[in-house]
C-alpha cells in the first residue's frame, strides 16, 4: 500500500467526499473559528480552492449523486438550525429540506446511485433515525424506527443496499440492510466505535474508521462483514475514509504531528 499526501497546511479538515468522476476530492476545512467552509481538491494539479466563496455560514459533509446531476450538503442557518441544501454540484439552491428549530443533529447525507433519493440521519423523539427524501426534498420516508443513534448512511454502487451505523445493540456497531430499510443485519462485533463506512467500486468491501484497538484507525472488512483488518495502523488518528468512485484508492484524514492533512491511499 502507497500512501500519498494531497494537502500540507495541517488545518482542522473532516467529511472528505469523491465528485461522480473521481477527479475532485471534497472537505470540510476550519477556515476560521467560528467558519468551517467546503473546499475542493483538484486531484491532477492539487489545486485547492473554497467551494461556495461567498458563503458567510458553516457548510459541511457534501455528497453527490453518481449521475452528476445533484449535490447534497448541511448547513448552518441559525443557532441550532442544520438544514440539508439540494443543489446541482456548481449551480443555485433548488431544495432546502429543513427539520425545524433544535434540530441540530441533522447529518451524514448520502445518495442514491440513481440520483432518485437521498439519504440522511435525523433526531426524532425515538432516537436518531435514517430518513430519505427527493431531490425536491419531498416525500420523506423512514428508513429506520430504533432506539439508539442510527447514523453513517452509505449507499452500495449498486444502490440495492445501505451501510450505516447504530447504536441499536448498545455499542456503535456497523450494519448493512436494504435500501429500503428492510432486513437489517449486524455487520461487526467489537468494543469501541465502528463508524462511517464507505463501500469498494465493486460493492465486495467497506471501509470504516474504528478505535477497537485504541485509536482511530482505517479498516476495511468484506461486505459481509468477514476478515476485517486494519489498513492505517497509526498512533494518531486516521479518520473520514472515502472510497474513489472507480478504482482500489482511498482517500482519509489522518493526522500527522499534530497536523491534519488529507491522504490518498493506493491499496494492495
Amino acid at each position: 500500500m502507497k500512501w500519498h499526501r494531497l494537502t500540507t497546511d495541517g488545518r482542522f479538515k473532516r467529511d472528505l467526499a469523491w465528485s461522480p468522476q473521481g477527479d475532485m476530492l471534497y472537505f470540510g476545512l476550519q477556515q476560521t473559528p467560528e467558519l468551517l467552509a467546503i473546499h475542493q481538491l483538484e486531484l491532477a494539479s492539487g489545486e485547492i480552492s473554497r467551494w461556495h466563496p461567498q458563503q458567510n455560514t458553516s457548510e459541511f459533509e457534501p455528497a453527490f449523486s453518481a449521475d452528476g446531476r445533484f449535490a447534497a450538503w448541511v448547513q448552518s442557518r441559525a443557532n441550532l438550525q442544520l438544514k440539508l441544501v439540494i443543489a446541482p454540484p456548481n449551480g443555485t439552491e433548488t431544495a432546502v429540506f429543513d427539520p425545524g428549530g433544535g434540530f441540530a443533529g441533522l447529518r451524514h447525507p448520502t445518495w442514491h446511485p440513481a440520483g432518485t433519493q437521498v439519504c440522511f440521519s435525523l433526531p426524532t423523539g425515538g432516537g436518531q433515525q435514517l430518513i430519505t427524501i427527493d431531490p425536491q426534498a419531498k416525500n420523506r420516508r423512514d428508513l429506520t424506527a430504533t432506539a439508539g443513534i442510527n447514523t453513517h448512511p452509505a449507499y452500495s454502487p449498486s444502490g440495492d443496499r445501505l451501510a450505516f451505523t447504530s447504536t441499536r445493540d448498545g455499542d456503535y456497531e456497523l450494519y448493512v440492510m436494504q435500501a429500503d430499510g428492510t432486513n437489517p443485519r449486524r455487520l461487526t462485533q467489537s468494543p469501541g466505535m465502528d463508524l462511517r463506512p464507505t463501500w469498494s467500486p465493486d460493492g465486495g468491501r467497506i471501509a470504516f474508521v474504528t478505535n477497537r484497538e485504541g485509536n482511530y484507525d482505517v479498516w476495511v472488512m468484506e461486505a459481509d462483514g468477514a476478515n476485517p483488518r486494519n489498513l492505517t495502523n497509526h498512533p494518531e488518528r486516521d479518520d473520514f475514509p472515502a472510497w474513489h468512485p472507480t478504482d482500489n484508492r482511498l482517500a482519509c484524514i489522518s493526522v500527522r504531528e499534530g497536523r491534519h492533512d488529507v491522504w490518498l491511499l493506493e491499496l494492495d
